[in-house]
């Protein structure tokens, strides 16, 4: 068997509260996504329009927990097929594999792709020797079909 030439660094999971938004649905919506307890960072914004908004934030660094995260949320994506199809748009030139949740369907308890604004994001922050966007892409796609 093939040593793995990546790591998970990080995962952010994320969400923006509009002011016609309840924070704690929109952090309900946020823990469907994890089979552990977390605490979820709240900072305060302006909207482009000057609105106020809450940001949310819960960052996973431990490796027991960043497996037991990714391993999680693979198993209950619905469309892991799709995000799959998607790789290549969705990691950047930093190692960064960008995933929306629609954050609606995750307060009714399910995850599935999000297309537009309104989503919880996903960010998985990756580390490959050498650090290039194929390898980047490579990892992202072994670690969807295969788990951690």
């Amino acid at each position: 068997m093939s040593k793995r030439t990546w790591k998970v660094e990080r995962i952010t999971v994320s969400a923006i509260v509009h002011s016609t938004e309840d924070k704690e649905k929109v952090g309900e919506a946020i823990s469907t996504l994890f089979p552990f307890e977390f605490e979820i960072f709240v900072s305060e914004a302006k909207g482009h329009y000057g609105n106020p908004i809450k940001f949310l934030e819960v960052p996973v660094e431990d490796r027991r927990k960043i497996k037991e995260f990714w391993n999680y949320f693979i198993e209950k994506l619905e469309d892991r097929d799709l995000l799959l199809n998607l790789v290549e748009d969705i990691v950047d030139e930093f190692g960064v594999l960008h995933i929306r949740v629609d954050k609606q369907k995750a307060y009714q308890g399910k995850l599935e792709l999000a297309y537009g604004g309104d989503c919880i994001a996903v960010k998985v922050k990756l580390v490959t020797y050498p650090s290039k966007r194929e390898k980047f892409v490579a990892a992202a796609k072994e670690l969807i079909e295969k788990g951690l």
